[in-house]
């Protein structure tokens, strides 16, 4: 019975996907910069240098486009040597992003342009950091801020209510501690004479 019951335990404990953390696609918006050492994603893509997540418009001569994400990234090493006698040759691309998802809680999915699909796990994004691991090691990229974003409205917080010591609603400072809420959810005691 101890073996039926342990054998039972130990398949539902190893079906269980236990994540410490999920990751969204709101939280890739934005404009991301490589900032470690350059890591090739596998032998046909090389270094990937810029992430571009969401919408934005971009204009090509006389008209814009709407577009869902950019990447900047290097040739890879064979593409580099089947292409070394061809004079048109770059090797730094740019090419949009059709989609990116996130998959399972921390894998993304990126599909680049109708031409190819990269996969990493997401090992970190935070604020300003996005951390993720490719087929040949791990990527770090910071987020690139522009003046907009870092402008923040500063409001005044207004009382919302105000409450005596035994926690009844008052509707006029009265004698004594009075405790008051603010619109921001915030709350301060004050001492009325």
């Amino acid at each position: 019975m101890k073996r039926i019951l342990l054998g039972a335990v130990l398949c539902f404990l190893s079906s269980m996907q236990i994540n410490a953390q999920s990751f969204s696609e709101e939280q890739l918006d934005g404009e991301w910069k490589l900032t470690s050492q350059e890591v090739d994603f596998n032998d046909y893509i090389g270094t990937i240098k810029l992430l571009k997540f969401g919408f934005f418009l971009e204009k090509e001569r006389d008209y814009y486009n709407l577009r869902y994400g950019l990447i900047e990234y290097k040739q890879g090493e064979l593409i580099k040597q089947k292409e070394i006698n061809n004079p048109y040759f770059n090797i730094d691309r740019k090419e949009k992003i059709l989609d990116y998802f996130v998959v399972g809680d921390n894998r993304l999915h990126i599909i680049v342009d109708d031409k190819f699909t990269l996969r990493f796990k997401i090992l970190e994004v935070n604020g300003n950091t996005l951390r993720l691991q490719g087929p040949k090691g791990v990527m770090s990229f910071t987020k690139v801020t522009t003046s907009v974003q870092q402008v923040k409205a500063e409001q005044q917080a207004i009382e919302k209510a105000r409450y005596n010591i035994k926690g009844q609603k008052i509707a006029k400072p009265e004698r004594g501690i009075n405790i008051i809420q603010m619109s921001d959810n915030s709350s301060r005691k004050e001492m009325v004479r």
